[in-house]
C-alpha cells in the first residue's frame, strides 16, 4: 500500500528542509511548523481494493500570519520500477518494445471525436512529463487520472481537484516520482484561517493493469459512487430527454405516447430553457435564449401550474424526474441575487461567475436551488458549468494570496452538493459541467456524469466515437452516461451507445416535428432494442476488458467484455466497423472459471453454443460479423 506524502515550499524553503514536528493521528499524521502552521494528512486504506486515499487540511492557530506557502503537492510519492534498457543507436528497436516503463493520460472532455482516448507517453531515465487541466474546469483537455506501468507493475492515480490542477511525473532509474497540487497555489494563511487542498487516490499493483481497474471500478462502485447505495437507484437512468421551453402539457402529452408505446424510459430529463425570462417558442430561438440563466424561477408562460400536473403523471407512471440547472453561472442583465466575480476591473461581459467563495453565498445558493428542488419533488438534480472560472478566481485573489479563491470555491462547491444531499437523502446529482468537463474522483463521490462529453451534441456525432468514449470511460468508471439520438432504427449506431445511463432525444425540442407522433421513431425496434438495452444495463457497473486495443480507425473493431465475477455471467459487444476488411475478430475474453462451462447467446439470432473456462481462457473465442458496420451482442452465463 502506497504511504500517503506530501511536500511544499515554506518561505521558499523545500519541504525537507524544513524544521517540523511529525505527529501520528488516528488515521494519518500532521506536521506542525515552529511557527505554528499545521498541516493534517487524514488517510483512508482500503485493504479490499488496495486503496489509499488522503486529503490535507491547513490551519494557521495563531494571531499571526503564516509564511508563504508554495508548489503545494498534496500527493508528492515515489514508486520503485525496474530500470529499462539505456537508450542507445544499437537497442533503439528493444527500447520500443511495449513492456518498458510508460505513462498512460487520458484525453479530457474536449468536444472532439477522441474525447475519453488514452495515449501512451513514454518516459526515460531522467526525463519528466507534466500534464494539468484547462481554464480551472477539471476534466477539460486532460482527465484527472493516470495510469503508471510497466511490466504489468504500477501505480492508478486519481487527482482530486475539480479546480486547476498540474500534476508532473520524474523518471528516474529505478522508481517514478508522481506530484500533484492545485496549480496556481501560492499564498500565506491569515491567523485562524483553515482550509483543504486537494485530495489523492492511489492504487498500486502487480498483477497486470486489467486486475488493476477492475479493482479500481469496485472501488469506485462500491465505495466511492452513490448508485446503488441505500435510498438511491441501482444504475444511472434511461430517459427520455426534452427540452425546458416544450410546455407542460405538450410534455405530457408526449410521456403518454412513451408510456402507450410501452417504451421503457424510466426518467423524464427536463434540460435547459425551464426558467424565466424566456419566451421563445420555435427550436431555433430556444437554443439561443437558454444561456439568460440566472433566476432559476419556473417559467410559468410554458409551465402554468408548475410542472404539477407532469409530476403527478411522472409518479403515477413510475417515472424518476430530472431538471437541469447550472447555479454558478449569471448573468448580470437577468437577475442579480447575488455576488459575484469578475474576471478583470474592466470587464463588460455579461456572464460572471457567483462568489461561491463567500459562505454567505453558499447559504443562499443551498437554499434557493434546494428549495426548487422541493418543488419539483426531483429525483435527480442536473447541474451544468458552462463558464471558464480560472480568470475569475485569479483575479478575485488578494496580493500574496493566489489559489485562495479558488481553494475557498472549490471547497464550497462541495459543500454545496453535501447540503443538498444531506436535505434530500434521496437525491441523485448528475455532474454535467459543459459536458463531462468536472469528472473527478471528488465529483464521483457525489455524483454521476450523465452526458460526459458535449461531443454527443454534434450533428455529426459518428458512433465509433462512442465506442471508443464507452471503451476508455469504462477503464475508470463503472458508472456513466451518454447522449443519444435523435433519429432512431440504426441498430449498429445504437448499440455503440450503450453504456450505464442513456438520455435519449427523439422528442427533445418544441417544434411540431418533434411531436410524440410526428418524431418518425419504428416503435418495433425501439420496444426491441430499448428493451434489449434495459436487460443488460447492470453488466456495465461490473468488470470491464477491452477485447482489442481502442482505436478511432474505421477500418478496426470494437469489442468490450463486461463481467459479472459473482455469478459469472456477462456480455461481449463487438462491433465491425464500416471500412474493416476483417470478418473475424480473436477475442480473449477475461474472468472465466476454468473448470465451468458457459452458454453463450446470440442476440440477433438466438443461436447458442457452449464452450468451456479453460477453453476461452486459452484459445479465446472468434467474433464473426460478415457485413461491415455490424454489432453483435452475446449474453453468456455459467451452467
Amino acid at each position: 500500500m502506497i504511504k500517503p506524502s506530501f511536500s511544499f515550499k515554506y518561505n521558499g524553503i523545500p519541504f525537507n528542509e524544513l524544521e517540523k514536528q511529525i505527529l501520528n493521528t488516528e488515521n494519518g499524521y500532521k506536521v506542525v511548523l515552529p511557527d505554528g502552521l499545521t498541516v493534517e494528512c487524514k488517510a483512508d486504506y482500503n485493504d479490499k481494493y488496495g486503496v489509499t486515499h488522503w486529503v490535507n487540511y491547513w490551519s494557521n492557530p495563531t494571531d499571526h500570519p503564516s509564511g508563504q506557502i508554495s508548489e503545494i503537492y498534496d500527493c508528492d510519492i515515489t514508486v520503485p520500477f525496474d530500470p529499462d534498457p539505456p537508450v542507445t543507436r544499437k537497442n533503439r528497436q528493444a527500447t520500443w518494445e511495449p513492456e518498458t516503463f510508460r505513462i498512460v493520460k487520458t484525453t479530457g472532455a474536449n468536444v472532439k471525436e477522441d474525447d475519453l482516448s488514452t495515449r501512451e507517453e513514454r518516459l526515460w531515465a531522467g526525463q519528466e512529463s507534466e500534464s494539468h487541466c484547462a481554464v480551472g474546469r477539471s476534466a477539460l483537455e486532460t482527465f484527472p487520472f493516470f495510469d503508471i506501468t510497466r511490466q504489468g507493475k504500477g501505480v492508478l492515480v486519481a487527482v482530486g481537484w475539480t479546480g486547476q490542477w498540474k500534476a508532473r511525473f520524474f523518471r528516474n532509474a529505478d522508481s517514478c516520482r508522481i506530484v500533484f497540487g492545485i496549480e496556481h497555489a501560492n499564498f500565506y494563511m491569515k491567523p485562524g484561517e483553515s482550509l483543504r487542498t486537494a485530495s489523492a487516490t492511489v492504487l498500486e499493483y502487480s498483477d497486470g493493469q486489467e486486475n488493476a481497474h477492475n479493482a479500481w471500478r469496485r472501488y469506485i462502485k462500491d465505495i466511492v459512487s452513490p448508485i446503488g447505495k441505500p435510498g438511491r437507484p441501482a444504475t444511472p437512468p434511461f430517459a427520455g430527454l426534452f427540452w425546458g421551453g416544450v410546455p407542460s402539457a405538450e410534455m405530457v402529452r408526449r410521456w403518454e405516447g412513451i408510456v402507450s408505446e410501452k417504451l421503457p424510459l424510466d426518467t423524464c430529463w427536463i434540460d435547459a430553457g425551464w426558467y424565466e425570462p424566456l419566451r421563445s417558442m420555435t427550436t431555433a430561438d430556444q437554443s439561443a435564449d437558454w444561456p439568460k440563466v440566472g433566476t432559476w424561477k419556473i417559467n410559468e408562460f410554458y409551465h402554468p401550474d408548475r410542472y404539477q400536473n407532469l409530476i403527478r403523471y411522472l409518479k403515477d407512471h413510475g417515472k424518476k424526474f430530472l431538471v437541469w440547472f447550472e447555479p454558478e453561472r449569471l448573468k448580470r442583465s437577468i437577475d442579480i441575487w447575488t455576488k459575484y466575480l469578475l474576471q478583470s476591473d474592466d470587464s463588460q461581459d455579461d456572464s460572471v461567475i457567483i462568489a461561491l467563495n463567500d459562505d454567505e453565498v453558499l447559504e443562499a445558493l443551498t437554499k434557493k436551488i434546494g428549495d426548487v428542488i422541493e418543488e419539483l419533488q426531483l429525483d435527480w438534480y442536473r447541474q451544468d458549468y458552462n463558464i471558464s472560472p480560472l480568470k475569475f478566481w485569479l483575479h478575485e485573489d488578494e496580493e500574496n494570496r493566489s489559489g485562495i479563491t479558488e481553494i475557498k470555491y472549490i471547497t464550497n462547491l462541495y459543500k454545496f452538493w453535501d447540503n443538498l444531499l444531506e436535505r434530500f437523502p434521496h437525491l441523485m446529482i448528475d455532474d454535467c459541467a459543459g459536458g463531462g468537463q468536472r469528472i473527478d474522483i471528488e465529483m464521483l463521490s457525489r455524483s454521476v456524469p450523465l452526458w460526459r462529453s458535449d461531443y454527443q451534441c454534434m450533428w455529426d456525432c459518428v458512433p465509433e466515437a462512442n465506442q471508443m468514449q464507452n471503451t476508455c470511460a469504462s477503464w475508470w468508471m463503472p458508472w456513466s452516461g451518454i447522449g443519444y439520438g435523435p433519429k432512431l432504427g440504426d441498430t449498429y449506431s445504437f448499440r455503440s451507445a450503450y453504456t450505464g445511463g442513456i438520455a435519449m432525444r427523439p422528442w427533445e425540442h418544441v417544434d411540431p416535428e418533434w411531436q410524440f407522433e410526428n418524431a418518425e421513431v419504428p416503435f418495433e425496434w425501439a420496444r426491441t432494442y430499448f428493451n434489449e438495452y434495459v436487460s443488460i444495463r447492470r453488466y456495465f457497473g461490473e468488470d470491464f476488458y477491452a477485447l482489442i486495443p481502442n482505436s478511432k480507425e474505421n477500418t478496426s473493431w470494437n469489442a468490450q467484455q463486461y463481467h459479472d465475477p459473482e455469478d459469472q455471467s456477462g456480455i461481449i459487444l463487438a462491433f465491425r466497423r464500416a471500412r474493416s476488411p476483417f470478418s473475424v475478430l480473436h477475442s480473449r475474453p477475461k474472468g472465466f472459471l476454468p473448470e465451468a462451462e458457459y452458454e453463450f447467446t446470440d442476440a440477433d439470432s438466438g443461436t447458442r453454443f457452449v464452450r468451456k473456462g479453460s477453453d476461452l481462457l486459452d484459445k479465446g473465442l472468434d467474433l464473426c460479423l460478415d457485413t461491415p458496420r455490424s454489432s453483435m451482442l452475446l449474453r453468456y452465463k455459467k451452467l
